[in-house]
């Protein structure tokens, strides 16, 4: 019974969420599992796993075959999670640019959001702003012509 739960756990969960979770369940820094890959005959580095983990590029099938090895979980768990964040990404297109954004400024997710929003919501305003200011010039000029 335990089994299941945690498996359906596992099938709606991203990848990025996957490896999150199971790197701060073992309390290991991004340096412990290069390490611990390095040992299993993988060569990465700290970079490589932080862009698994937000999502900016996913792990190859020889890749996910090592982390299965290291975290002793089935591959299939993280195909699963790898398709989940396809699809996920799909509905979103937006959220690989706020990830670039956040990975290369050093910001995190959450405030990435926050800001795309923020931004978002300027620009809609000020685009009603500006269409409402024309529209009103529009029917100046409508009542001049009659």
């Amino acid at each position: 019974m335990e089994e299941s739960k945690e498996e359906l756990k596992v099938e709606t969960r991203t990848i990025e969420q996957l490896l999150k979770d199971l790197r701060e369940q073992k309390q290991w820094t991004y340096l412990h599992v290069v390490e611990e890959l390095n040992k299993l005959g993988l060569v990465v580095d700290e970079k490589k796993i932080k862009k698994w983990e937000i999502g900016l590029e996913y792990p190859e099938i020889d890749e996910i075959y090592k982390l299965s090895e290291l975290y002793f979980i089935p591959s299939e768990n993280f195909v699963v999670a790898k398709s989940n964040s396809y699809k996920e990404g799909l509905a979103s297109i937006h959220a690989t640019l706020i990830k670039w954004v956040c990975y290369f400024t050093g910001i995190s997710l959450k405030i990435g959001y926050i800001g795309f929003y923020i931004i978002f919501a300027i620009v809609v305003i000020w685009a009603l702003m500006f269409f409402v200011g024309n529209l009103n010039r529009v029917v100046e000029m409508g009542k001049e012509n009659i």
